[in-house]
């Protein structure tokens, strides 16, 4: 049987889910194993990742591969050695602090989103709760430190770390204190740009091989700032400039990209200013334009067919854009996506009908 994802043998994605410490072989697979630190049985985890249903557990980057883009589980074969049992990928998203709640994100991941709901007086299930909940973070924390601790990093090469807003806390200095090899090592951070890291973790970062710093950006202007909101554009593009000059050099920008149905069609708006802002380090080095399909509230598959249409249109049928739409199945429940937009500018005195005026008659 051929290799299927090198992320079952040699990958951990270290989780709060419902306020419990679980675990899984990385950051998409469905499954995921609440974990006893006081027990090693990675093992029979991995085994029965490997057994099960890889259909169901692996349905994100099995998409994606359908829809033209390159998946996580296709990267892995660059990003780990075969012959291997020992960890080489890590990815922490214990921490769900966050700054930001943006549309297409969930309470589940923001606590920005779950304070938001409070205020708005929406009833929130325990499992939501107890994701927030600070005693129940800080056991889980303590958890992880204790079982990494206690994990062979001898053959570590990648550390992803997301959230939430990774730069909100202190937990990312205290995982890479754990490493012995930093100069093998690459560090990833998902952030969303808005937290400029403290001195100690610019200093820490150049012990390091390389760190790509990617920032979650999803449009322009007024455009921006509906879907990451409350950031404001401008202070989104003068952070860009500012984090540019003091990174270290060891420093990879890079972007990605949630495409959603009302942001699609200003993908060629997004472009132009990536090529112009962000499209390179400081050293010259390309930095990576990473294009993702938004699911949940914002779901890619809510663009309407006559949208669509105009997309081929508007990019060519050879466009990246053009291929991916071309693949995704239709939501007809386009009114349950337009319920909730209209919920958000009661909520945020926005008007989403304005900000993408070219696309929301196609939404009626």
């Amino acid at each position: 049987m051929s290799e299927f994802c090198r992320h079952l043998t040699n990958g951990l994605d270290y989780n709060n889910v419902a306020g419990e410490f679980t675990v899984s072989p990385c950051c998409y697979f469905a499954k995921q194993d609440v974990i006893d630190s006081t027990q090693n049985n990675m093992g029979k985890l991995r085994q029965s990742w490997q057994n099960s249903d890889l259909e169901k557990n692996c349905a994100i980057c099995l998409h994606a591969e359908s829809s033209g883009i390159n998946s996580y589980r296709q990267a892995s074969f660059d990003l780990m050695k075969a012959q291997s049992n020992k960890l080489q990928h890590l990815n922490v998203q214990i921490n769900k602090q966050c700054n930001l709640a943006c549309p297409s994100c969930t309470a589940i991941h923001s606590s920005f989103w779950f304070q938001e709901n409070e205020r708005n007086n929406v009833s929130q299930p325990l499992r939501i709760k107890n994701i927030h909940a600070k005693e129940k973070y800080e056991s889980i924390k303590n958890e992880f430190l204790l079982w990494l601790k206690n994990e062979d990093l001898s053959e570590l090469k990648y550390i992803k770390f997301s959230g939430g807003e990774p730069l909100m806390s202190d937990l990312h200095l205290r995982v890479l204190a754990l490493v012995d090899n930093p100069s093998q090592v690459t560090l990833q951070y998902t952030s969303n740009f808005s937290i400029m890291p403290t001195k100690l973790a610019f200093e820490t970062w150049k012990k390091f091989k390389l760190v790509k710093w990617i920032a979650s950006i999803d449009g322009v202007g007024e455009r921006f700032t509906f879907l990451r909101w409350p950031y404001e554009w401008q202070t989104l593009d003068s952070f860009t400039k500012l984090a540019r000059e003091q990174a270290p050099s060891n420093v990879m920008f890079g972007v990605e990209h949630t495409l959603n149905p009302l942001n699609i069609y200003y993908f060629d708006e997004f472009q132009q200013w990536f090529d112009q802002n962000i499209s390179t380090n400081r050293l010259g080095d390309k930095s990576d334009l990473n294009l993702h399909l938004c699911w949940g509230s914002l779901d890619i598959k809510y663009t309407p067919v006559k949208l669509r249409e105009q997309l081929i249109k508007k990019y060519g049928n050879d466009h990246t854009i053009s291929s991916l739409i071309t693949d995704v199945p239709e939501l007809p429940q386009i009114q349950d996506l337009v319920d909730y937009l209209d919920k958000l500018n009661q909520w945020r005195n926005q008007d989403w009908r304005k900000i993408f005026y070219d696309v929301q008659h196609y939404f009626v």
